[in-house]
């Protein structure tokens, strides 16, 4: 008896270690024969791609080429006209946004959305989903869980604006940002998510070159120590080159290629369409 016992109990170990294996193996984030049209034009054609758990993947092409748009089905912002996306193997096309967001997924935009009547610290402490003090009864009778829930976002939120280097500015209105901070700003308001996966819309845009660096760092660091999966739309090509690994190219609402750096850069038909006059002015 206790041998078979030993052995039912090896089995179940074994087939709960094989399951987190395939768990790990599997793409965090799949995109499937994915379709939008708006009117007659087709801005996403049957467009499919996987995203690998712990990598930061870049998603490029021309303007119009649809990668905005891949962003906003994703995420929920609008529906898509067929196809799947499967977050962590659950489809999530259904989803409302808040939905998506609850789990793990978040994204930040081309122009940031931060409260600009509010402070940077309160719009941090504004993103912790399902918080105690949102309910006035809870505030009347429970003031107590609602203090303490309140000092732990303080400290999360402030812990935050450490790593980000944006202490200095926590009591500054957010609308007083420059363009480089609020997109630092952006990032802190997912890290105060726990996210799984964070959905960059060109992180690079109208950030000066110092800020710019600061944030490459803490997006390579996010994914080296805490895990946070990246995909990222951006235009400038070396910062695209040098980050991410792999390297998504889409073309007409399509993906057009993908692979290594050195693979896409050297890729005649991502020239063709897109690379070569981009990446030749950039280096130069």
């Amino acid at each position: 008896m206790e041998i078979q016992q030993e052995a039912s109990v090896a089995d179940s170990t074994a087939s709960s270690l094989s399951e987190t294996d395939v768990d790990q193996r599997r793409p965090l984030l799949e995109v499937r024969d994915l379709a939008k049209s708006f009117g007659g034009l087709r801005a996403v054609d049957h467009c499919s791609f996987q995203v690998e758990r712990g990598t930061i993947t870049g998603l490029i092409g021309p303007n119009g080429a649809g990668k905005t748009t891949v962003f906003n089905l994703i995420t929920g912002f609008i529906p898509p006209d067929s196809g799947q996306i499967l977050l962590d193997g659950q489809d999530i096309g259904h989803l409302r946004p808040d939905q998506i967001f609850a789990r793990g997924l978040c994204r930040t935009f081309q122009i940031p959305r931060e409260h600009g009547s509010m402070s940077v610290l309160e719009n941090l402490m504004l993103v912790p989903p399902g918080q105690s003090g949102e309910h006035w009864w809870n505030a009347l009778l429970r003031p107590g869980l609602v203090r303490a829930e309140e000092a732990r976002h303080l400290d999360k939120a402030r812990e935050v604006l450490e790593y980000l280097q944006l202490t200095h500015v926590q009591h500054e209105y957010a609308a007083n940002l420059s363009g480089g901070q609020k997109k630092l700003l952006e990032m802190g308001r997912m890290l105060m998510a726990d996210p799984q996966i964070i959905l960059l819309d060109e992180p690079a845009a109208g950030v000066n070159r110092t800020l710019l660096q600061s944030i490459v760092r803490n997006i390579q660091t996010l994914s080296r120590e805490r895990g946070i999966t990246f995909l990222l739309i951006e235009h400038d090509m070396n910062m695209v080159m040098s980050l991410c690994d792999p390297v998504i190219v889409m073309s007409e609402g399509r993906k057009l290629a993908e692979g290594s750096p050195e693979a896409v850069r050297n890729d005649q038909a991502v020239l063709d369409a897109y690379l070569g006059g981009q990446y030749a002015a950039a280096a130069g």
